[in-house]
């Protein structure tokens, strides 16, 4: 599997080439597992939905019953990567753990999220809840 959305951004962060570990239970979104000099992160890269603002991505585990399940806070290492391109416009959201739990995100005080969208800064005209929702998710944003 390629992992173009990764490579772009750490060529833009000057890092070299990193190996992924594969997650196939969510290859459409080139999930996978990739360590980094500051730990072990989850990568996603979302979708572009042609009727909603924002981009769509998926999170989830396939259980041992092999149902799909939420990740619990202690399952996601350092976090998770989201890439989104959308046009021109290029960025990664960098959730760290402990902001996927104050997101809902993960399983933990809540029932966790096998999706979520995610709202870079360039989308505008946003209902009131997405636009809670991009604040939320801002400090995590970075366009490169």
């Amino acid at each position: 599997m390629t992992y173009r959305a990764l490579e772009q951004y750490l060529a833009a962060l000057g890092l070299g080439a990193a190996s992924v570990t594969p997650e196939d239970q969510s290859g459409d979104y080139e999930s996978g597992r990739v360590h980094l000099p500051d730990g072990e992160w989850h990568i996603r890269t979302a979708r572009i939905t042609p009727k909603k603002p924002g981009a769509f991505v998926a999170f989830w585990h396939r259980a041992m019953s092999g149902t799909t399940r939420p990740f619990r806070g202690d399952e996601v290492g350092a976090g998770l990567l989201v890439f989104v391109t959308d046009g021109d416009h290029r960025g990664a959201f960098r959730f760290t753990a402990a902001h996927l739990a104050e997101l809902g995100v993960t399983a933990g005080r809540t029932a966790g999220k096998r999706g979520f969208r995610v709202y870079p800064e360039w989308c505008a005209e946003l209902n009131r809840q997405a636009e809670r929702t991009q604040r939320a998710q801002a400090p995590a944003f970075h366009p490169y």
